[in-house]
């Protein structure tokens, strides 16, 4: 692996990206400029997280450490972690451009992700007014804080996430699809609703799910088995988003900077499969 070529190949795409994206407007309107600039940092950021570096510290260390006289204007720690958080709606519109939901099958499904143990959850003070208790049917358990929607393509790229409560209802989130994504899109039993399905049906999106047990499935059992097969690969990207990426374990005091940091890790995950 060299490493030199994939952060070069690595800027160059986000350079490319964060210059379609603002239309070579100045993010700034007023203020010193930094001394990185937006790209050098997402760079950065990214990079690091490739390398298995998943909070601000640790990637700050490993550019000093590794890239610094590549990336001179590397200051200190606070200005780097200041600049990565403002960063949050350009990060949003290079993830959209990058990797929009332009195939004709994608899958769905929802990941927990818990900011503290449920026997604190009641003297919680992060987040009081965002997260809510939720049930997570994997686990079999419930749990304090929000729940990650992921929407994935066959490639396993993810095209689309969405950040609500714990306790908001999975069908509520597909409303954020309509516009956006079109062809066949794969839940889980959790988007089983006929009224939605005929809704999205409207939009171009063909909302396919597991019936339950007690339910008759007129689809043929070929079809159903390849549904089930394919739904699998969501369930393998949230397990590497967890795993490697540190997903469900991102540290932050506001919505701003977890959005933020949650984004750079998406982001990282995609960049990691091509």
């Amino acid at each position: 692996m060299n490493l030199e070529q994939d952060i070069i190949g690595l800027y160059l795409r986000v350079e490319a990206a964060c210059a379609e994206v603002t239309c070579g407007r100045r993010l700034r309107r007023c203020g010193r400029l930094p001394g990185l600039t937006d790209a050098e940092v997402l760079t950065i950021e990214v990079f690091g997280e490739m390398q298995g570096h998943h909070n601000d510290a640790a990637i700050w260390r490993y550019a000093q450490g590794h890239w610094h006289d590549w990336f001179p204007g590397l200051g200190s720690y606070k200005a780097f972690v200041k600049q990565c958080a403002n960063l949050v709606h350009l990060k949003q519109l290079v993830f959209a451009h990058l990797f929009a939901p332009v195939d004709d099958v994608h899958i769905t499904d929802g990941v927990p992700m818990p900011i503290c143990h449920l026997a604190r959850a009641g003297r919680a003070k992060l987040f009081r007014t965002e997260a809510a208790f939720g049930f997570c049917a994997a686990k079999n358990e419930h749990y304090y804080g929000f729940k990650g929607h992921v929407v994935i393509n066959l490639k396993q790229q993810v095209t689309g996430f969405t950040l609500t409560a714990a306790n908001i209802d999975e069908r509520e989130v597909l409303d954020n699809l309509r516009g956006v994504l079109r062809g066949l899109l794969i839940g889980d039993k959790g988007l089983l609703s006929k009224a939605r399905q005929d809704e999205l049906a409207g939009e171009g999106i063909d909302l396919q799910t597991p019936l339950r047990d007690n339910m008759e499935d007129p689809r043929p059992k070929s079809y159903v088995k390849t549904l089930l097969k394919t739904r699998r690969r969501v369930e393998t990207v949230i397990g590497q988003l967890v795993e490697f990426f540190g997903f469900t374990t991102c540290k932050a005091r506001d919505m701003w900077h977890l959005t933020s940091k949650l984004l750079r890790k998406l982001i990282a995950y995609n960049f990691s499969l091509t």
